[in-house]
């Protein structure tokens, strides 16, 4: 029978009984819902390929990029290590795994896993919205742990301007405690809570901070932005933040709008952007005005206004800008004879590192020498690929010797020995090449 529900008649009773469509993937509930705890997109998409017993990258190449083709072009190393930190967000890679993931499990109106709610509001770069890398609470994650709970990472730590675990008086991390790396976004492992280099757990436990006020402050701001973006009756658009301002500076300071940015600690005119010019507020600036004014950011876009008597100055900037380097047009030839040596060089070097060794930046380099840069970037990535292309072929070779060893020992090579094996070398059958070598393996006499 056509339609949104399958039925099938009971042999016993005769009776219609409705049966749920099914679903491509597992529907799983998000965890923590109505609460600071809640679950991102990407947390809920890495606890489902672990509860499939596949790699996220291996699900997302494979069975969402089936789906939607526009997925299946971002199966590639960058993507997964970095750029997929925006699914969490506002832009184009929030909209499109946010319909494959409503599409692939049932489950509707996953939007509220992201920051899609917020997308009439912040610019369309959603400058200052995320964090960069990864980030956690060792604590939270311990906790998680030691429940049986499945490892889960809350929305509210990919925010940028969140920045401790109120909970339990600590500062988020960014880095592994064994090998101070960094974690990609996906990893290969279907486990947030394990290092992606190292294979060593990301928990512990920390001892408690004294917090400042405004840093409690602004992580009650971002969990109230997150908890309630989807309430009934919020307005959540540019036009509803611009008629705020322009209420409280009528309000509050009589019209006077230099008067009211020296309040805050504002520019004498910080708000000429917003009022005149359309420009959208980040995440810091809307932020910084809702600590000014005492007011929690879902209020601004309620139906009814808070009555605000007083402006409180801000204690700090909540994102400091780095200074933008000042070359004068002399050295700049000999940088870029340094770039066109190091094109000759037998060493292909990210182009970070070879920024950082002339105390420039990325970004310099790209403005001024666009075409360098362009080379040094295409030959360092080939570099990387060509190392992957290696180390895998030395991975699956080892899988081959790991079969081998097995057999000589007079044992059948399940899928379960040859792991125990790898997993002590930091290798899983998980990975596809792993994978493909073992059953080539298994074929050979």
């Amino acid at each position: 029978m056509n339609g949104p529900w399958n039925f099938s008649l009971d042999e016993d009773s005769q009776a219609a009984v409705y049966i749920p469509p099914r679903s491509v993937l597992f529907s799983l509930s998000p965890v923590g819902i109505g609460t600071p705890q809640q679950e991102s997109l990407l947390s809920l998409l890495v606890r489902t390929s672990r509860a499939h017993a596949v790699s996220p990258r291996h699900l997302v190449g494979k069975v969402f990029g089936k789906a939607m083709p526009a997925i299946g072009k971002l199966d590639y190393s960058t993507f997964y290590r970095s750029l997929a930190g925006t699914v969490n967000g506002i832009g184009q890679y929030a909209e499109l795994f946010v319909s494959a993931m409503e599409y692939l499990t049932g489950r509707p109106s996953l939007d509220y896993l992201t920051m899609l709610p917020w997308k009439k509001v912040f610019p369309h770069n959603g400058q200052g919205l995320l964090a960069r890398h990864p980030r956690w609470c060792p604590v939270c994650l311990y906790r998680q742990r030691l429940l049986g709970e499945a490892t889960s990472f809350p929305l509210v730590w990919s925010i940028e301007p969140y920045r401790a675990c109120p909970e339990h008086a600590c500062l988020l991390e960014d880095r592994c405690p064994h090998c101070s790396k960094t974690q990609p976004y996906l990893p290969r492992y279907p486990d947030l809570g394990i290092c992606s280099h190292c294979r060593k757990p990301l928990t512990g436990i920390r001892p408690s901070a004294a917090l400042p006020e405004f840093q409690l402050w602004v992580c009650k701001a971002v969990a109230d932005m997150v908890v309630h973006q989807l309430d009934a009756g919020l307005s959540i658009c540019f036009d509803r933040f611009r008629r705020f301002v322009e209420k409280q500076v009528s309000m509050v300071a009589e019209g006077n709008k230099a008067a009211f940015c020296k309040a805050l600690g504002f520019h004498d005119r910080g708000l000429n952007g917003w009022l005149r010019k359309d420009e959208r507020p980040s995440i810091t600036h809307l932020l910084s005005l809702c600590y000014g004014l005492n007011v929690m950011p879902t209020e601004v876009f309620g139906a009814s206004w808070p009555q605000t008597t007083a402006l409180r100055l801000l204690p700090g900037r909540l994102k400091d800008r780095k200074a933008c380097p000042r070359v004068p047009p002399e050295p700049r030839q000999k940088t870029q004879e340094h770039l066109i040596a190091l094109l000759d060089a037998n060493d292909a070097l990210p182009v970070s590192e070879i920024a950082a060794n002339l105390g420039l930046t990325r970004s310099y380099l790209r403005y001024w020498f666009p075409e360098q840069y362009a080379r040094l970037t295409k030959r360092f990535k080939a570099a990387v690929r060509a190392r992957s292309r290696e180390h895998q072929g030395r991975q699956s070779s080892r899988v081959v010797e790991v079969v081998g060893q097995i057999r000589a020992n007079k044992e059948y090579p399940s899928r379960r020995r040859v792991n125990r094996l790898l997993h002590k070398e930091g290798m899983s059958l998980a990975q596809p090449h792993l994978f493909q070598a073992y059953l080539g393996a298994l074929k050979q006499s």
